[in-house]
């Protein structure tokens, strides 16, 4: 076990928590979706989606990221289409390069 901390953080996703997760290849993990706070660095083609409930800011995303185990190095990751923003799922792995939500 070793804590995976990200060396730059210029594409950082957002703070949040209920996204999922899932390792890509030997190295790397990919970061999708989840609820928190927007961060001041919105990248393009993500959706942050503000929850009416609360007055904090907090919100859904669908942002996508990948991190690089080897290297630190956290990338915003564009998508083609439109995924919603989304929380509380799971991603399973169906093969290296696959994942199913």
């Amino acid at each position: 076990w070793r804590n995976a901390q990200p060396r730059h953080t210029s594409h950082a996703p957002m703070k949040k928590h209920d996204c999922g997760m899932v390792s890509f290849g030997q190295d790397k993990l990919v970061l999708f979706a989840g609820y928190g706070y927007p961060s001041p660095r919105v990248h393009p083609g993500s959706i942050f989606m503000p929850d009416k409930r609360y007055k904090d800011g907090s919100g859904w995303c669908n942002e996508l990221h990948l991190f690089d185990t080897e290297t630190g190095t956290m990338s915003y990751q564009p998508t083609t289409g439109t995924p919603p923003p989304c929380q509380s799922f799971s991603l399973t792995n169906i093969s290296t390069t696959k994942a199913i939500m």
